[in-house]
């Protein structure tokens, strides 16, 4: 960072005081990527879904599965990346460990990444706090995992398209065309959207000349060729209705009130899945923190186009399609950095006022405190989390392994974590420790890499839990639920009386603890 001042002292204390923040943000960064490793399972939503994933994938490649009957494997997939690295790492090591470490690597990452775009665009580095909270946000407490695990592939993408971009040549399109690839094998969603990306960097340095972006724009079309054959090979089997919708585009009937529902999403989403009192204040702190540092404008127009591509595609992208919820909900861990990117540090020729310093000081201190508090606060929960999800491992501790289970959520709520979610899936993680098979299961959907075959679908699919949840449409019969051994529920009240009631078999209750409880098949009439 430049000084602000043409003295010497103040010129050095500048440099001690900028030198002191990069190493707070060093170890801040570090500190983030604990906070995965704080609960034996992390608060994270579909985690659990992933994990169930990878300990199929493991069990299939050794032939050793005792699903192989059910299903199959499928590497044409967008999720390549996540389940490819943490299934190498389940040979090492265990499946919940090799997912921590993934994503530990992810975040870290991320924030690498990030810095070298803003490096390449003469960003002010002063704003590389506004990178951190994102990741912890939405995507996090939902459990995307894939999402996260393909944020620093795609932000390497954009380095190397916006170089592209501005010196066109063919080792820079070959590795354009490479790393798109890549992102596509990484995420399909962030594929979409960082090619995008690319294509508006193309957009913004030709504008004036159409024939030379036509000939400079090569390195996209084999990845999009890739995109459109995906979806032509998949289209009667993974594009057909899941759900008993298809789209969903608004929260509002009018656009207006949607176009602020969204607004206010913007300032929710880069923290948390739901609103607190403190995330406007604290997202308008972050929008703020650039015009009290003193930081100008980027010269260079490449800058913009991140977040502009970001702001249409916020506005634009329906909630739910193609059997995938939450879809313009999850590009909230870009806000703030593609926010960043549009500010250059102050210099020395620029005019400032007297006590400039001083505020500048106090903004970047509270930014570093309020991204200290937010890691705090997620490491709070997550052992807070640690204790009260210790239930479910009691209860799974009392059943045998590798059998066939249906998870029955009265309650996804978690207090301790603060997520109104997080133990949707949670009875997945008996999945990936115990080698069972757990119903509703994410091998339904089509970019899981292990795939129900056609042929074996259980009755429990999607539409099966939303958008009404299972455990308000249970029927023994139409759910095909003599297929199961155990029933694992979660509840904070008591069940209906005769929940499992029917005439074929015995249903029996094996343990509560806390909000958990186990019940066991026996005696069955019909198999």
């Amino acid at each position: 960072m430049q000084s602000i001042n043409a003295s010497q002292p103040r010129t050095t204390a500048t440099a001690l005081t900028f030198s002191g923040f990069r190493t707070l943000f060093f170890a801040v960064t570090i500190s983030g990527g604990l906070i995965f490793w704080l609960a034996p399972h992390p608060p994270m939503s579909d985690l659990a879904q992933h994990a169930g994933q990878v300990a199929l994938l493991h069990d299939l490649l050794l032939d050793q599965s005792p699903w192989t009957h059910l299903l199959r494997i499928n590497l044409f997939t967008p999720y390549v990346l996540a389940y490819g690295l943490s299934t190498a790492l389940s040979f090492l090591t265990s499946v919940e460990t090799a997912l921590k470490l993934v994503l530990t690597l992810a975040f870290y990452g991320f924030v690498a990444s990030y810095v070298m775009l803003r490096k390449r665009l003469v960003a002010d580095e002063r704003l590389d706090w506004l990178c951190i909270p994102g990741f912890f946000g939405f995507a996090y407490e939902y459990g995307f995992f894939s999402y996260l695990v393909a944020t620093p592939i795609a932000m390497l993408f954009l380095r190397a398209a916006l170089d592209y971009a501005e010196g066109p040549s063919l080792r820079r399109g070959i590795t354009v065309l490479l790393v798109d690839i890549a992102v596509f094998f990484s995420h399909g969603l962030l594929f979409l959207f960082v090619s995008a990306i690319g294509g508006a960097f193309l957009l913004a340095r030709y504008r004036n000349d159409w024939r030379k972006m036509a000939r400079v724009g090569w390195p996209y079309a084999p990845p999009l060729a890739l995109c459109v054959a995906y979806t032509f090979l998949h289209r009667s089997v993974d594009l057909a209705p899941m759900y008993p919708f298809r789209v969903i585009w608004s929260f509002q009937s009018s656009w207006m009130m949607e176009l602020l529902v969204r607004l206010g999403c913007a300032t929710v989403y880069p923290w948390a899945i739901i609103p607190d009192n403190w995330t406007v204040p604290v997202t308008l702190l972050m929008f703020a923190a650039p015009f009290f540092m003193g930081s100008r404008w980027c010269r260079n127009g490449m800058a913009y186009m991140p977040l502009a591509v970001l702001g249409i595609l916020w506005f634009s992208v329906p909630i739910f399609a193609m059997n995938t919820a939450y879809l313009f909900h999850r590009f909230a861990l870009f806000i703030f950095p593609f926010y960043a990117l549009n500010f250059r540090s102050a210099t020395d020729g620029d005019a400032m006022r007297e006590g400039f310093d001083r505020r500048a000081l106090l903004t970047q201190l509270a930014v570093a405190a309020v991204c200290i508090a937010f890691l705090g606060m997620q490491g709070v929960r997550a052992l807070r989390f640690a204790k009260e999800s210790a239930d479910f491992e009691a209860i799974a501790a009392e059943v045998a392994p590798g059998q066939r289970v249906l998870n029955i959520v009265f309650s996804k709520d978690s207090p301790a974590a603060e997520n109104p979610v997080v133990y949707e899936n949670f009875a997945l993680w008996y999945q990936a420790d115990r080698r069972g098979l757990v119903d509703f299961n994410a091998a339904w959907f089509p970019p899981q890499v292990v795939r129900y075959r056609l042929d074996r679908l259980p009755a429990v699919g999607p539409a099966q839990v939303a958008p009404k949840p299972l455990s308000e449409t249970f029927d023994w019969h139409r759910h095909e639920a003599w297929l199961y051994r155990y029933f694992f529920v979660r509840h904070t009240s008591p069940i209906p009386d005769r929940f499992f009631a029917n005439q074929d078999c015995r249903v029996v209750l094996v343990r509560t603890v806390g909000n958990w409880s186990v019940y066991e098949k026996q005696s069955c009439h019909r198999q």
